[in-house]
């Protein structure tokens, strides 16, 4: 708790949605989706500053899970500002190790009055598959969605972060 009182101690206001224009701060034009492994930081490995591209967090990184967070941010920022989406998985992802059916079963069972709702969920884990190709799956599943925007969709590209050496390579 000691740590979050010193970084609220240094924290240094952004400005609002509203001050953005007046003060010449562009939005950003790049959308970011990535796992929410604590050992995951896009800001480091992609060198961002505060405000440089909006980074959206869910479990395995899948772009299906933030497909409504982009179309908002689209539809926020004025359509067509989101240039580039940028999908980034990691080694030794926890979304490797266990299995949709498993997850799906263990949640029924503990919540079996929500089963259709549970059974409906879109694929998290890929421990099937290398990262790579669940990169490509992602990048996919962009170029084909019909609710993003056009242009977005051409500027999709997808990236492995090796969280042992901190490489990102570009699939």
């Amino acid at each position: 708790m000691a740590t979050l009182t010193a970084s609220l101690l240094s924290y240094q206001p952004r400005p609002y949605l509203s001050d953005r224009a007046a003060l010449n701060i562009p939005p950003p034009s790049s959308v970011l989706v990535t796992c929410c492994d604590p050992r995951v930081h896009p800001e480091e490995f992609f060198g961002l500053k505060s405000g440089d591209a909006a980074v959206l967090r869910n479990a395995g990184g899948r772009v299906r899970l933030s497909l409504i967070d982009i179309i908002a941010l689209d539809a926020l920022l004025g359509h067509g500002t989101l240039k580039q989406l940028l999908i980034v998985h990691h080694t030794d992802c926890g979304a490797t190790h266990f299995k949709d059916e498993d997850l799906k079963a263990d949640t029924i069972a503990r919540h079996p009055e929500r089963r259709a709702e549970i059974e409906a969920w879109p694929p998290i884990s890929f421990h099937d598959k290398t990262i790579a190709e669940s990169v490509k799956e992602d990048i996919e599943a962009a170029q084909q969605s019909e609710l993003l925007p056009e242009a977005l969709k051409k500027g999709v590209r997808g990236f492995v972060l090796d969280i042992k050496t901190g490489v990102v390579t570009e699939v």
